[in-house]
């Protein structure tokens, strides 16, 4: 939007801070990253020690990151390219579509901490779902203060059973010098648990190749063969994408938690039956998976994509809204043009005619709307007033009343016709009208007196 909030200018310091010191808001600031670290400690406490799965859904996270990257685009598609304004205060509260109904709040806090973080392992809403990660992961790649090895290792290999993110640390110190992999968080846990000083959290300069950390997208370590992988994956995006459409935004990803414990299930049941048929279709359908996925990530994208046909209505809503009548009527002609049956495009044009004073014009539109909808009092009000703006007087006091008998609750329907009464002089016949739109005669009278003019009138 171009708008340069306090929100803006937090989200610009994690960057520099993730391109300069690597992923320690992940590690230290993140509040997510609290809520699972204290459901890990509380399973600990009940001695559970969830182990780390390793999996290729994290391609859900690309995709979440995919859907914001295509809201932005689209967004500039039809605003046009954002013109940079500061405002600190001006912060957008992101309050509205969070939860409050009890019974899913509990869901999130059951699903997406202790269910998720028992059967993934510590991180995982980090490690699958949160989409922040991939973005990050590129600006981690140029950072030069990273876990490095300064001593030498004596193959405890303590340093990777701490990894909160599952980093083999052992293997990047050996073949890097240094832990490269983008998913360390610098959370100094290795560290801490390394007897031998190995390793510290050091500066340097001999690693960076954002080339070869592309290889994160898909994990060399996986726990699942190619069809539990596929269950993971399509669970996670099907039950985020009913999320959203059910519950809002916000909680697509609770939806991505709530499909991938599912998918988790779903894997282990068909493990514990010892399903084989799986295993037949593996030989004959391994095209299947990439096909499957790649078809399920491009219909979440499409289905829940603008239309064009409503593009083009809020580009033509956002000229309205700066006074740029002429652009308005241009892209809603565009629009009628591709979209003639759409009669909130052409009502939209209708008001833009309105609105620039191309009235004979707007008559015509609401004409031919009132022509597919004779029961709608708005579109005869609309017209009408369309007819008083033009001095069409008495055309305009016969929409009035047919949309009176339509709607006899359309109230701004009795202001115009009295309106139109006061204007030829005859204030018998406005202030019925009148006394259905102001709460007291008081109002009324005050109204009348500073409208009707005694030399207009016409009885006498």
């Amino acid at each position: 939007m171009g708008l340069v909030n306090s929100a803006a200018i937090f989200f610009v310091c994690v960057v520099v801070m993730t391109a300069l010191f690597g992923r320690l808001f992940c590690g230290w600031g993140c509040h997510f990253a609290f809520f699972q670290d204290c459901a890990l400690k509380m399973l600990n406490k009940l001695g559970i020690k969830p182990q780390i799965v390793h999996s290729k859904a994290n391609i859900i996270q690309y995709v979440f990151l995919l859907k914001t990257l295509t809201a932005v685009y689209e967004f500039w598609l039809i605003y046009g390219p954002p013109q940079f304004h500061i405002g600190f205060g001006d912060t957008q509260v992101m309050t509205v579509d969070l939860p409050r109904n009890p019974v899913i709040i509990i869901l999130f806090v059951v699903f997406d901490v202790f269910l998720l973080t028992y059967l993934l392992g510590s991180r995982s809403f980090c490690r699958y779902v949160c989409p922040w990660a991939p973005m990050l992961a590129v600006f981690d790649n140029f950072s030069l203060w990273r876990i490095r090895k300064v001593a030498d290792c004596r193959g405890c290999m303590s340093c990777t059973r701490s990894c909160t993110m599952g980093i083999r640390v052992h293997e990047e110190i050996a073949q890097h010098g240094a832990v490269v992999h983008p998913n360390c968080i610098r959370c100094l846990a290795c560290t801490n648990a390394c007897q031998n000083g190995t390793i510290k959290y050091r500066w340097g300069l001999c690693v960076s190749s954002v080339t070869r950390q592309f290889k994160w997208l898909i994990p060399r370590h996986h726990g699942y063969n190619w069809y539990g992988e596929f269950i993971l994956i399509f669970c996670g995006l099907i039950v985020a994408y009913y999320t959203q459409r059910w519950l809002g935004s916000f909680q697509t990803f609770l939806g991505a938690a709530w499909g991938l414990c599912f998918g988790i299930l779903i894997i282990k049941f068909l493990e514990f039956r010892r399903v084989s048929l799986l295993e037949t279709v593996q030989q004959n359908m391994r095209f299947l998976v990439p096909g499957l996925l790649a078809v399920s990530t491009l219909a979440w994208c499409w289905v829940t994509s603008t239309p064009y046909d409503i593009r083009l209505l809020l580009k033509g809503n956002r000229y309205m809204d700066s006074l740029e009548y002429d652009k308005a009527v241009s892209v809603y002609n565009q629009a009628i043009n591709e979209f003639p049956v759409n009669d909130e495009i052409r009502a939209a044009l209708a008001l833009a005619y309105k609105t620039s004073g191309d009235y004979n014009r707007a008559i015509t539109e609401y004409k031919t709307l009132i022509g597919s909808n004779p029961n709608n009092a708005a579109l005869h009000n609309n017209l009408g007033t369309v007819y008083y703006r033009n001095g069409n007087y008495e055309l305009a006091v016969e929409e009035y009343k047919k949309a009176i008998q339509l709607d006899e609750q359309l109230f701004a329907v009795y202001g115009n016709i009295g309106l139109v009464f006061l204007k030829l002089g005859n204030i018998e016949e406005a202030i019925p009208f009148l006394r259905k739109v102001f709460p007291n005669e008081e109002e009324m009278l005050k109204f009348i007196s500073t409208l009707y003019n005694p030399k207009q009138e016409k009885n006498g």
